[in-house]
């Protein structure tokens, strides 16, 4: 899971936002910026720089497991009297649900684990049976599936043959195109089934080292990507609007838009959650400067402040109220609860 709070570990400018989707705390988003890249010689910077970053990257230690994977569990103190009755070795295949049979202990569930957490977890179970167990777990067949759309060279489905990064799913997908702007988008769905979404300046993801950030913290933009996930590279003079909207995502500036505008055409803000008087436009104003813009739209639109205009590449982001969650959530599943039992009365 992205982080869960607002951090400001990239001296440069990175900025880590959550703003978690339908669950108590805001979707998160993750953003950087940098200029356009327009030129052809531009992109091809960039994609040779995304090729040798994927080549040195992916540890098997943060791939989760998924549906359909084939895993290998090997337990390294059995003795060899009792191998017959429980096996060293065992290939376990993971159901559609993400579970698991493993001899003595049964059914496990294994979806989005990684090996080493899986390990921990047979260890705990085996020792019922085993003093001591030392277990360890080896993905021999990964059949997990990332999606990579937008401006890239061959968009489509990619199944991932083992620990896989944005970047590395961004090469995989030939590169960008001359058409695309300077974001990464990150789509995920978490295990309560909550929209996240990552903002990902394509310069730093591309090469740390140029846009001057930590190469320590440049690893938490090149995020593992899971199963399902969605990658997206918009093209060149879009902005985006993500949390309590009813239509986040990227959009086109076709003319001059306003905030208001913007979020008009983002399905407008969400009554029912939206932190009107909180939201925030993320703008970079250098490889090294991201501006941080508050709007009260509620002032806005009472024309006590003016209606910013909209810039490529803008994020907008619409937190949620904890106090409009908490109502939406908790009394009206209440009410809703008391509804239900006097219906059966």
């Amino acid at each position: 899971m992205f982080a869960k709070r607002i951090t400001c570990q990239l001296w440069c400018g990175l900025l880590v936002l959550i703003i978690a989707g339908c669950g108590g705390a805001p979707p998160s988003t993750t953003m950087t910026g940098s200029q356009p890249n327009t030129a052809s010689s531009a992109v091809n910077e960039i994609n040779q720089s995304l090729s040798l970053v994927a080549a040195q990257s992916g540890d098997s230690a943060d791939y989760r497991i998924g549906p359909d994977d084939l895993l290998q569990m090997t337990i390294y103190n059995i003795p060899e009297q009792d191998a017959r009755v429980t096996p060293r070795v065992t290939l376990l295949r993971v159901s559609q649900d993400g579970l698991i049979v493993a001899p003595l202990v049964g059914t496990v569930q294994v979806k989005g684990k990684t090996p080493r957490q899986l390990e921990q977890d047979l260890r705990q179970r085996y020792e019922k049976y085993i003093k001591s167990p030392q277990i360890g777990v080896l993905v021999t067949e990964y059949r997990q599936r990332v999606s990579v759309m937008g401006a890239v060279q061959k968009p489509g489905v990619f199944e991932l043959t083992g620990p896989k990064t944005v970047i590395d799913m961004v090469a995989l997908a030939g590169g960008i195109t001359e058409k695309a702007g300077n974001q990464v988008h990150l789509y995920r769905q978490d295990a309560e089934g909550r929209r996240q979404t990552a903002v990902i300046d394509l310069l730093v993801l591309a090469n740390p080292a140029a846009s001057q950030v930590d190469p320590k913290d440049a690893q938490l933009v090149n995020v593992p990507v899971q199963a399902g996930d969605v990658i997206n590279v918009p093209q060149a003079g879009m902005y985006f609007v993500d949390g309590a909207v009813h239509k986040p995502g990227s959009y086109p500036i076709g003319r001059n838009y306003t905030v208001t505008q913007a979020l008009a055409a983002a399905g407008g803000l969400d009554p029912e959650l939206a932190d009107s008087d909180s939201i925030t436009i993320y703008r970079r104003r250098s490889p090294t400067d991201m501006e941080t813009i508050p709007v009260n739209i509620d002032e806005v639109l009472a024309r006590k402040r003016p209606d910013l205009q909209v810039q490529p590449d803008d994020v907008i982001v619409v937190p949620m109220s904890s106090a409009k969650y908490f109502v939406k959530r908790f009394v009206g599943s209440l009410i809703g609860g008391v509804s239900v039992g006097q219906a059966i009365r």
